[in-house]
């Protein structure tokens, strides 16, 4: 579960009414990578996502080539010939084309592929510096060049994707991609953020009393070690770990285990962290 402010949820609308991509960035465990996959729960999106690498490419986000079996229908004398569009039939779809054509998507029921989709690119200024700039003609124009060249474009009426493009500022992005996105940047959390997490995923079995310290704990260490802001994740880990250990907040082992868990003392002060 994803605890949205007000701002998050109106910068999700108008990228929806814009059709423009939404740019997220903020320190880590701030919520970045999980918005997307949130966002398409609630709205019973399709969903794709892709993870970028300093080699990923943006023929990569559209379409794979299945290497293998082409090979080996070669060996057999069985190469299939292209389709009626001319797409090499050994080209497969990518998560970007997947989440502009709903009809490529062939693993969904044709009734779920008429859903609009939620794509994360997810850690975008990890890419080449051209990266963001090949994406702007598939997003904006709805058209690029698949497999060998053959040129692909999308059904200008199809219910455009809501793709989330997620940063963490190792490298800026371009100036042009900036203009063409609708840009968010989450806050760290703070401690009442942490706890209405804690509520969503724990409800009754909260040891509110615990959460707090935890919270505090948490947001004050990563502080004093300079290793960031608190991640969510790591906490809610740490509160369900001191229940299932039957921890709380009177026990004086909590703060080892929000050590080990959280913290992470020892890796900080040797400033692996």
């Amino acid at each position: 579960m994803y605890a949205f402010d007000e701002e998050t949820v109106l910068a999700v609308n108008v990228a929806l009414a814009t059709g423009r991509p939404l740019l997220v960035s903020g320190p880590p465990g701030s919520g970045k990578s999980s918005l997307a996959p949130n966002v398409a729960r609630i709205m019973g999106c399709r969903y794709y996502s892709v993870v970028v690498t300093a080699r990923t490419e943006d023929t990569d986000l559209l379409w794979r080539e299945e290497v293998l079996r082409r090979l080996s229908d070669a060996q057999h004398g069985a190469l299939r010939p292209p389709d009626g569009s001319g797409i090499d039939p050994y080209c497969q779809p990518g998560p970007l084309w997947m989440a502009l054509d709903p009809e490529k998507d062939l693993a969904l029921p044709a009734d779920r592929r008429r859903r609009r989709a939620v794509l994360l690119i997810d850690e975008i200024d990890k890419a080449d510096p051209d990266f963001p700039n090949a994406l702007l003609v598939p997003l904006g124009e709805l058209r690029f060049a698949g497999p060998g060249g053959t040129p692909v474009t999308v059904d200008p009426a199809t219910e455009r994707p809501l793709v989330v493009v997620t940063t963490n500022e190792e490298r800026a992005l371009s100036v042009p991609f900036l203009r063409r996105c609708i840009a968010l940047r989450l806050k760290p959390p703070t401690q009442e953020h942490l706890l209405r997490v804690a509520e969503l995923h724990l409800g009754d079995d909260l040891d509110r009393d615990l959460a707090g310290q935890l919270a505090d704990h948490l947001l004050e260490g990563f502080s004093a070690h300079r290793v960031g802001v608190a991640s969510t994740a790591e906490y809610l880990d740490t509160l369900r770990a001191c229940r299932r250990l039957a921890l709380r907040s009177d026990s004086p082992l909590w703060r080892t285990v929000a050590d080990l868990a959280m913290i992470k003392t020892g890796f900080a002060s040797e400033g692996l962290l």
